[in-house]
């Protein structure tokens, strides 16, 4: 698996900035019997787009992220998808297939390991690149440590607190330089709205929902939330790229099923769009 520049989850891509690399929330299951099929940010000169495919027992069969970017003065595409395998009828996938198109889209291939309450606690390829991830759950909160070449050399650590079944607050750590002591390179505090989270499925989100969030932000940058019953409205905080401080409020439209249709944003004379779409 690559390893890009950190992102910040929901906003650094969202509103085109660069930078480094229980609620039951009102109506929640009405909205959330349908499945995502594609998340895609539009904002200038760049679109992202997340796609979702499920199996017959609406399992996550493939997660593919896709970047469009002219913000170097040339077009730029890049790609990714993971595959996940399941064994017979159970919930949870054992392993999963990360292919990289312009990379030889070749296959690295991941198993899977949970605990006891069925949560992921281990990612390891198995390609020979020592890449391992570690999922913990201090306190009911979300702890993902990432070891890109299997050593602390180069890492990421990321820590996601719950409150009321959503993320209320985010931290992420690497190093600035692979060897060096890590630095801080976000604190991030949410509010949500009544609106259900379009990303959210207990089977899925009480399961792989970190391995899913961990894809998202590794790879150009996450703005899917796949943890939190409810959708965001509004995110603050401080990061080490400018601007240094931020708040960001959204503007969130639903359709005639209650799901959540769009995000608009815009922040320093930059506007972001957001659209969803479903099976």
């Amino acid at each position: 698996m690559k390893k890009t520049a950190l992102c910040l989850f929901t906003l650094c891509m969202f509103l085109a900035f660069s930078c480094k690399k229980s609620n039951s929330g009102g109506n929640v299951s009405a909205a959330t019997n349908s499945y995502l099929s594609s998340v895609i940010s539009y904002s200038p000169q760049q679109k992202i787009i997340d796609s979702f495919c499920y199996d017959s027992l609406h399992r996550v069969d493939t997660f593919m992220q896709t970047i469009y970017d002219t913000t170097s003065g040339s077009p730029q595409y890049n790609t990714f998808t993971a595959q996940f395998l399941y064994q017979g009828s159970s919930p949870y996938p054992s392993y999963y297939n990360y292919y990289d198109v312009p990379l030889g889209n070749y296959g690295d291939y991941h198993i899977l390991s949970y605990d006891p309450e069925n949560r992921i606690i281990k990612d390891t390829s198995l390609s020979g690149s020592g890449y391992v991830t570690w999922y913990s759950y201090p306190n009911n909160n979300i702890a993902a440590t990432v070891l890109f070449e299997g050593t602390v050399e180069d890492n990421q650590i990321d820590t996601l607190y719950l409150t009321n079944g959503n993320i209320s607050s985010a931290t992420y750590y690497t190093a600035d330089v692979p060897g060096q002591p890590d630095q801080q390179q976000a604190d991030v505090n949410y509010s949500y709205a009544p609106t259900p989270n379009p990303a959210y499925h207990a089977a899925i989100s009480n399961s792989i929902g970190p391995l899913l969030s961990t894809l998202d932000v590794d790879g150009f940058g996450g703005f899917v939330d796949f943890i939190s019953k409810n959708a965001y409205k509004q995110v603050t905080g401080v990061q080490q790229t400018a601007p240094l401080s931020f708040s960001y409020t959204y503007n969130l439209t639903t359709d005639n099923k209650g799901r959540l249709s769009t995000y608009t944003g815009s922040a320093s004379g930059s506007t972001a769009t957001i659209v969803f779409s479903y099976y």
